[in-house]
């Protein structure tokens, strides 16, 4: 038996038919932790509160999980049964009641079906894929059986591989960005922006991080903010972000806080997620090796050793003794055409 106080997670932390990541789902789930439209509208005030795929009622956890159309469709094809009809509008009264009601078994097909639900929400949030009710239930069944069999579950990740050189046909704009961190909590970010390749502003902000997966989420927030700031994007137009933190544009692109390396960038990473979502593909967060943030890189550093702040034209940083090239760096990065020959 489990109930709404603390102790109900020792209990679920014990089951082991249920993943460490699912269970940290739960427990974002249950804190209310996850970054719903409805949430993100009481941060954001022009971030609308409707669910994406009904467009119809406000997204909150329950909406979200069970009563939007898409969902009951999952539940009432999964090897639950469930009726949704019959559950409490209170998303921790719904857990709580279900997983009383079933046996571990019925718990690890419960747990993985919201879970399953949450991501499937993401790819229509995020990539504006239709929701594929089927698609869940094949893939609950799989892990299902798969932990059946291993007693463990292999959870699929964002494969971002690394490549000698980075296309940016898809982007108009080009923001290199990272961060510079010290064990004394000072920090710094950098960036320097081009448009299709030709540099046209520098930026580099310094402030305080409790680690260095904050200091990465902080520099990318600022660089964001410093762009929207500086320019517009004309129709059709995008931009895309190079960041060399792989958990920080995994966590952004999919819309997901709940595997984090650290919970201080929390607050943070909703806000991009908002941008991204608010932006509608036309804001891009791409992955890219240290070596191809080299000058983002150099900012940072001046920034977090010597306290300063500054975005505009590199005239400054000349003064500095940081050495900023005119265009992208053409080892790491490259224009490829729409048609090549």
């Amino acid at each position: 038996m489990i109930d709404a106080s603390t102790s109900h997670w020792k209990a679920i932390w014990k089951w082991k038919t249920i993943t460490p990541k699912v269970k940290v789902f739960l427990w974002r789930l249950l804190h209310k932790g996850l970054p719903m439209a409805a949430t993100m509208h009481r941060r954001i005030a022009h971030f609308s509160p409707i669910c994406q795929r009904c467009h119809e009622e406000n997204e909150y956890e329950i909406h979200c999980l069970f009563f939007c159309n898409s969902s009951r469709q999952v539940w009432f094809g999964s090897m639950l049964g469930l009726r949704v009809h019959d559950l409490p509008m209170d998303i921790t009264n719904t857990v709580i009641n279900v997983m009383n009601g079933l046996d571990e078994e019925g718990n690890r097909i419960f747990a993985n079906t919201m879970w399953e639900i949450w991501k499937e929400r993401n790819k229509t949030v995020m990539e504006h894929k239709i929701f594929q009710p089927q698609a869940v239930l094949q893939r609950v069944r799989v892990s299902v059986s798969v932990q059946r069999d291993e007693n463990k579950l292999q959870m699929p990740q964002i494969q971002i591989l690394d490549q000698e050189r980075y296309d940016y046909k898809k982007s108009d704009w080009q923001v290199l960005v990272d961060a510079s961190w010290a064990t004394t909590n000072k920090a710094g970010g950098g960036f320097v922006l081009y448009k299709n390749g030709s540099m046209q502003a520098i930026g580099f902000h310094s402030f305080e991080a409790q680690d260095p997966f904050q200091a990465e989420a902080v520099a990318l927030k600022n660089a964001i903010t410093f762009f929207y700031q500086y320019t517009h994007l004309s129709d059709g137009e995008m931009v895309e972000f190079f960041s060399d933190c792989l958990n920080l544009v995994n966590a952004v692109n999919q819309g997901d806080v709940t595997d984090l390396p650290s919970w201080r960038a929390e607050g943070v990473i909703l806000e991009l997620i908002a941008n991204v979502q608010l932006q509608q593909s036309r804001l891009i967060i791409s992955h890219a090796k240290r070596e191809a943030l080299a000058q983002a890189h150099d900012l940072a550093n001046l920034a977090r050793r010597r306290d300063i702040s500054y975005q505009g034209q590199p005239h400054m940083v000349l003064q500095q003794g940081v050495r900023i090239s005119t265009s992208i760096d053409e080892r790491f990065f490259q224009r490829v055409p729409d048609n090549p020959p």
